[in-house]
C-alpha cells in the first residue's frame, strides 16, 4: 500500500489526473483482452517477470477539443503526448531507483502515418491498460469512457516487476449507445454494434488523419468531442464564432 501511494503522489505532481494499477496477469486471464490482443504484445511478453502495470492518463480540455480538427487542438495533443510520456519515465525511473525493474511504453507505439497504414495498431494497447486498471469501459468508437471525461483522456502505461495494488475492470457499461459518434464520424468509420464484437474502420480513420496531416490539424477528435459521458460535458464552451476562427489557421 505504501509503495502504491507513493507512485500515486508521483504521478499527481507531474500532471496526471487519472491512475489505476492492473494485474499483469489479467491479459491472460480477461476474458475480453485475453481474445484480442496477442501474446506478443502483453506486459509479461514486454518484460518477463512483470507484475503490475500503472495506467496513467491526462484528460483533453473539452473547450479545445471543441475547435477539432485545428491546430488549436493539434498542439493540445502533442502536449498531452509528451506530458505523458515524461510522466511515465518518471514513475518507471523511481521504481528502479526503489529496486523494482520497471518499464515505461511510449504513449504511441507505431511510426506515425505511414506505420498506422501498413498496420493500424501499436505494439501495446493502453486504452485495454486503462481498462484493465478499472478506469473505464469500452464505448461505440471503440474508445475507454471514463467517468469524468468521458473518451476525452490519453493514456500510457508503465510495466513493473513491483507487486502493487490493482484494481479490476469496471463492471458498469458507461456508453449509452447514443450513436452521437457513429453520426459525427465523417468517415462513417464508427459501427453500430459494441465493442469487442464491432470494430471501428481503423483504416478510414487513418486515410482521413492523413488528410489532416496535410493541413496541419490532425488528429480529428469529432467522436470523442460528442460523446455525452463524462462530468466534463457541460464545461464552458467556445462560441461558434471563435471555433470558425481557430479553424481558419490551417496550411
Amino acid at each position: 500500500m505504501e509503495l502504491t501511494e507513493r507512485i500515486v503522489s508521483l504521478a499527481r505532481s507531474l500532471g496526471i489526473v487519472d491512475i489505476g494499477v492492473a494485474d499483469a496477469c489479467a491479459w491472460d486471464t480477461d476474458p475480453l483482452v485475453s481474445r484480442i490482443i496477442p501474446n506478443n504484445e502483453r506486459p509479461r511478453s514486454l518484460m518477463r517477470g512483470s507484475r503490475s502495470v500503472i495506467a496513467i492518463g491526462i484528460p483533453a480540455q473539452r473547450a479545445i477539443l471543441a475547435t477539432a480538427p485545428s491546430s488549436y487542438y493539434t498542439e493540445h495533443y502533442r502536449t498531452i503526448n509528451s506530458m505523458l510520456d515524461h510522466a511515465a519515465q518518471r514513475i518507471a525511473m523511481e521504481l528502479n531507483i526503489l529496486g523494482y525493474p520497471s518499464m515505461f511504453v511510449s504513449r504511441d507505439g507505431y511510426q506515425g502515418i505511414e506505420g498506422l497504414r501498413k498496420d493500424p495498431s501499436s505494439f501495446f494497447s493502453h486504452r485495454h491498460s486503462a481498462y484493465l486498471a478499472g478506469l473505464g469501459s469500452f464505448g461505440m468508437n471503440n474508445m475507454l469512457l471514463t467517468e469524468k471525461n468521458g473518451p476525452r483522456i490519453r493514456f500510457t502505461s508503465v510495466i513493473t516487476a513491483a507487486e502493487l495494488n490493482y484494481n479490476g475492470p469496471m463492471k458498469k457499461q458507461l456508453c449509452t449507445s447514443c450513436r452521437r459518434c457513429m453520426n459525427e464520424c465523417p468517415e462513417n468509420a464508427v459501427a453500430s454494434g459494441t465493442y469487442p464484437e464491432d470494430i471501428t474502420d481503423k483504416r478510414r480513420c487513418v486515410e482521413y488523419s492523413a488528410v489532416l496531416r496535410g493541413k496541419g490539424i490532425s488528429p480529428c477528435g469529432r467522436c470523442i468531442f460528442v460523446c455525452p459521458v463524462g462530468k466534463d460535458i457541460d464545461d464552458p464552451l467556445p462560441t461558434d464564432g471563435a471555433i470558425e476562427h481557430i479553424r481558419s489557421y490551417t496550411k
